[in-house]
């Protein structure tokens, strides 16, 4: 029976400044309905897309054996990812709150194969030889619904993260969901679970006027010395 779901009804701007990459505080113990996850895609569907052509895919990976497939590979692929810092270490490490990131980040991979289900949003073609043009195309034609989806998620309770590790091993997820991986490129891979507490803030970002500018670039800021 589909449970109803709650309901936050959170204005506009604190829906938009508070949904997060969420990874410590997803309930991997809570299952989620299908109806459920079906309800937030319908909604992400509204966002705009290339011509309206609807040039994407979404599978729900909601079968345990097929996630903890997956969620192997992820592990399996996010270990690339950090093997391709080389010696000099993650370029983000300097970030503040970086710390935080890696722990949050280790546990998502440490309990992945718990989540109740896995999002995997795809658009038809491989953009690799494609120019610009239509590299931005494809990708503008889908990214805008998967937030949504996540804003979407947010409101009822729930939460997501945007994870993009396994695209180090596309191929392989490809073969476990028998994606034919010369028509559609994979985007993403987003767990799916009830968040513990719906309290989150707004993050630390960059002051506007850092990044803000008229007419033109925004002015270079000065080198912090040491």
């Amino acid at each position: 029976m589909h449970e109803a779901p709650l309901r936050l009804d959170l204005q506009a701007d604190e829906l938009l400044t508070t949904t997060r990459t969420v990874r410590k505080r997803l309930d991997f113990d809570r299952p989620v309905d299908r109806a459920l996850i079906t309800e937030c895609l319908e909604i992400a569907f509204q966002a705009p897309n290339g011509g309206n052509m609807n040039n994407w895919r979404w599978i729900v990976i909601d079968e345990p054996d097929l996630i903890a497939q997956i969620a192997a590979v992820y592990q399996a692929a996010a270990l690339d990812f950090e093997a391709s810092f080389g010696d000099a270490g993650y370029p983000g490490a300097h970030v503040e709150g970086a710390d935080r990131i890696e722990s949050s980040t280790d546990h998502l991979r440490a309990n992945l194969h718990r989540t109740p289900a896995l999002l995997l949003p795809l658009f038809a073609g491989r953009p690799e030889k494609a120019p610009n043009f239509m590299q931005a195309t494809q990708w503008g034609s889908i990214l805008p619904s998967v937030w949504s989806f996540m804003l979407a998620l947010r409101d009822r309770g729930l939460g997501s993260a945007w994870t993009t590790a396994h695209l180090w091993r596309e191929q392989e997820v490809a073969d476990i969901l028998d994606i034919p991986s010369d028509r559609y490129t994979q985007v993403g891979l987003f767990p799916i679970a009830y968040t513990i507490g719906t309290d989150f803030k707004q993050a630390r970002r960059r002051p506007a006027d850092q990044v803000i500018g008229f007419n033109g670039l925004p002015p270079r800021q000065p080198k912090k010395k040491d």
